[in-house]
């Protein structure tokens, strides 16, 4: 009669290692599962927000670019000098008069003129004028100069036809002409800008 088995035999080592084997299994399915409840037991996330009140908006204003054309000079004529004491002051307004001679000791003669602009731009837009003061140079002695203080309108609307008639604008001045101020012709650069307001 055929011996039993015993507990060291093949078949008993076979199965000893089926077992063995099984364990890590059995542990990393439950960890599995135990991943999966707790995944799904994480709270959902709250839903987007949108702004309380006034929404904003992104904006952009295209404008065209500005075009400035000048078609006369600042010209206060000739000023012919007299007797004063001190300093005269002649004014071109911007329309064009003169300010200033017949009673301070100055006597002027010839035409005078306002500097006359245009500036072409975007439909109904506003813009802004900078004329800085200009230095005046004596063309028969460059060490001589004399000081314009520019008197320009502080904005110009372009109004419905800005892009094709545009809006002119004037620009005038005061002179200081000193006791023994220098003959000759004296003349400078308006260095006159504009921008959209």
């Amino acid at each position: 009669m055929p011996a039993s088995p015993t507990s060291g035999s093949p078949d008993d080592a076979g199965s000893t290692r089926t077992k063995v084997g099984t364990r890590p299994m059995k542990t990393l399915t439950k960890a599995a599962v135990l991943a999966v409840a707790a995944l799904g037991a994480t709270p959902a996330l709250a839903a987007p927000v949108p702004v309380s009140g006034t929404v904003p908006v992104a904006k952009a204003n295209i404008v065209r670019p500005l075009v400035l054309t000048a078609s006369s000079d600042l010209n206060f004529g000739t000023i012919i000098l007299g007797s004063y004491a001190s300093t005269q002051t002649v004014t071109v307004s911007q329309g064009g008069a003169l300010v200033g001679c017949g009673t301070s000791g100055l006597t002027c003669q010839g035409a005078t003129s306002a500097a006359n602009y245009l500036v072409k731009g975007t439909n109904n837009a506003v813009v802004t004028v900078a004329a800085p003061n200009v230095t005046i140079t004596n063309a028969n002695n460059a060490a001589q100069t004399l000081t314009v203080v520019l008197n320009a309108p502080a904005t110009v609307n372009l109004g419905a036809n800005g892009n094709s008639t545009g809006a002119p604008f004037s620009i005038g001045g005061s002179l200081d002409v000193p006791v023994g101020a220098g003959d000759g012709l004296y003349a400078g650069t308006m260095a006159v800008t504009v921008d959209y307001q």
